[in-house]
């Protein structure tokens, strides 16, 4: 059974994070671990500042947890028609990063399904500090990001960005092949390079992703002479391509994908789930 984790802070795009999750996922058995993580007066479980007894206001905020997730999942399990999937909810008083680690230790995670933007819903920052975080800290489970409001429509393509500036192993395409050949959706592996053309080195990397790509239908296309950033989504928004997805060998990636200054002057920069793939954790 496939499982996915869904932390969530209650607001809305997160829980069209967790709707996008049930449809793209409805033909297969899924459960679903709705995880929420808050933090009272700097006091979290484990930490030898913790007062004893456990202080009211943390016995408050673990039944309003509580309490939310539950309200959630009886919501879901009453509107599902998907018989495949099961709901189960966790709170903890853990910083947000912590209470993941943690369920990655005890769970075979398959992906972690979050929304780009968090209670705040500020328009001007298209993806929250959280889940800007969860990028860049969780480092051994894919993660796909799902922008406010869209709905899943079926994956048509998939984009896999890719500068070959760095060698793979088979694990860390696990999740993207495992998706194209779940929804038939073609891969295309798109380089930009700024500078133009491929060193020796990059050439060798992409032989081996050809090799682990062997058994998807997928293609090659390179822009030259422009900034990751830009290319990446004028090249899916060309296409009308339904996921953008990367290996983030390199953690300044992310920083560097989502904010570059003229990412603010794109409106459409932050409008295409992204999949950030890391090796799933093993048991």
């Amino acid at each position: 059974m496939k499982k996915i984790l869904f932390p969530t802070d209650f607001s809305e795009n997160s829980l069209n994070a967790l709707k996008y999750a049930i449809e793209a996922n409805k033909d297969e058995n899924c459960e679903f671990i709705m995880l929420h993580a808050y933090e009272v007066n700097g006091y979290v479980e484990g930490s030898k500042f913790e007062a004893e007894p456990i202080n009211s206001k943390i016995e408050e905020a673990q039944e309003q947890s509580e309490n939310a997730l539950n309200k959630i999942k009886n919501k879901f399990e009453l509107d599902s028609t998907q018989t495949k999937h099961s709901f189960k909810t966790v709170s903890k008083n853990y910083t947000l990063i912590d209470a993941i680690n943690e369920q990655l230790r005890k769970n075979t995670i398959d992906v972690i399904i979050i929304g780009t933007q968090g209670s705040t819903g500020r328009y001007e920052l298209d993806y929250g500090s959280n889940t800007i975080a969860i990028m860049e800290n969780i480092k051994n489970c894919p993660i796909l990001a799902i922008p406010r409001n869209e709905r899943f429509t079926g994956f048509k393509e998939i984009v896999l960005a890719n500068g070959y500036k760095h060698k793979f192993e088979a694990k860390d395409f696990e999740y993207l092949i495992n998706l194209s050949k779940t929804h038939k959706a073609p891969i295309r592996v798109l380089n930009i390079s700024e500078t133009g053309g491929l060193s020796p080195f990059q050439e060798e990397n992409k032989s081996v992703l050809n090799q682990y790509l062997s058994e998807t239908t997928h293609t090659y296309h390179m822009l030259e002479h422009v900034s990751t950033p830009v290319g990446i989504y004028c090249f899916c928004e060309s296409r009308n391509s339904d996921l953008i997805s990367f290996v983030n060998k390199n953690y300044n990636f992310v920083e560097k994908l989502f904010f570059k200054p003229l990412y603010k002057n794109l409106g459409n920069y932050a409008k295409i789930p992204v999949l950030v793939l890391h090796r799933t954790n093993e048991k």
